[in-house]
């Protein structure tokens, strides 16, 4: 199976993670999300997870690579 998503994570503009996966139950392993958590962001359900103001808040971007 193919790559088929690209996660990238950053935290205050500075990206401390990117790699492409084959499916988000991997992304949800390697960062340590559940399923639902992963799914959730890659369609850009985002406010679930900001609660609180952190100075440091991490932004995770996952996008579907085109085949």
């Amino acid at each position: 199976m193919k790559n088929r998503f690209i996660c990238k994570v950053c935290v205050a503009g500075r990206e401390l993670h990117s790699k492409e996966y084959r499916s988000l139950k991997e992304i949800a392993e390697d960062l340590g999300l559940s399923y639902q958590q992963a799914a959730d962001i890659s369609v850009g359900r985002l406010k679930k997870f900001v609660k609180g103001s952190f100075k440091y808040q991490p932004t995770i971007d996952i996008q579907k690579i085109s085949v």
